[in-house]
């Protein structure tokens, strides 16, 4: 019966998936920048990528870097000079605010050339590309981030075609995806602690609240809206992770090794190397 019931949700997010694909893909360029190091480093924003940068910088020397977010607020970010960035957050572009953050420090710091990973629906928005207008430097190229599952023969033809991925439920999932799409042999995880777990806690008004932290910023307590319940993170959460041990098989079809070399991190996906 629980063969039956599996092979079941099987067909059912499959034929999900190309009606998602169908409505929400579209065409996207192969990398116009392919690189030419056998070694990447996707940079989450986790506190623990300060300490790696300031006792053991020579590990990034030498190696094409992806930035995300909100890296680019950090002091760090001119003397890393990531060749590559991505931002997948919707609210990047759509609320002045983020959208302002982001894009005027790109405009202003960046002065080398890199290039900027957006979603294909933002594509037609020309709010953050004027705000890049001064920088030629700075390139475009588009992904699809609708989600992707179903069949493993199905999922994986999906992925090398470029229609989608793993459920993005953190930036780094399309940070992982894209890096796989660039020549690179070897791609390193480092931030990404993944550690909400252990920040999280209730407060006597039953609400759930986390300690924040990233490498850019000081440690700082948010509160989430009060329909957001601790059933929901653990689910959000649930998704993140499963969606990494996802990546980990299909990198292992296309020959890519991912190794983690944060310190402390919560993902259990991918092989462990220390620097």
């Amino acid at each position: 019966m629980k063969i039956v019931q599996e092979c079941f949700l099987k067909v059912w997010q499959t034929l999900f998936s190309i009606i998602k694909i169908v409505l929400l893909s579209r065409p996207v360029q192969g990398s116009d920048s392919q690189s030419s190091i056998d070694d990447l480093v996707v940079l989450g924003n986790g506190p623990s990528l300060r300490k790696l940068i300031e006792t053991n910088k020579y590990f990034l020397e030498g190696k094409d870097l992806i930035a995300v977010n909100y890296a680019v607020l950090s002091d760090y970010y001119s003397e890393l000079k990531p060749r590559y960035y991505v931002l997948a957050d919707p609210a990047f572009f759509n609320n002045p605010v983020h959208c302002n953050r982001v894009f005027d420090n790109l405009a202003a710091k960046t002065d080398w050339e890199m290039t900027l990973f957006v979603p294909v629906k933002v594509k037609k928005s020309s709010t953050w590309k004027l705000k890049l207008h001064t920088r030629p430097n700075i390139h475009y190229q588009y992904f699809n981030m609708t989600p992707i599952e179903g069949f493993a023969e199905f999922t994986h033809w999906a992925f090398n075609e470029k229609l989608g991925m793993p459920r993005p439920r953190n930036v780094l999932i399309p940070a992982i995806m894209i890096a796989m799409q660039l020549n690179s042999k070897h791609i390193y995880i480092a931030g990404a602690d993944h550690s909400w777990l252990k920040d999280l806690w209730i407060g006597d008004d039953n609400r759930l609240y986390e300690d924040f932290q990233h490498f850019y910023d000081q440690k700082s307590a948010s509160n989430y809206p009060p329909s957001y319940h601790l059933h929901n993170m653990m689910y959000n959460l649930y998704i993140t992770f499963k969606s990494y041990h996802i990546i980990e098989n299909y990198a292992k079809t296309i020959g890519k090794k991912i190794y983690n070399v944060t310190e402390g991190s919560y993902i259990d996906a991918f092989e462990r190397k220390k620097i």
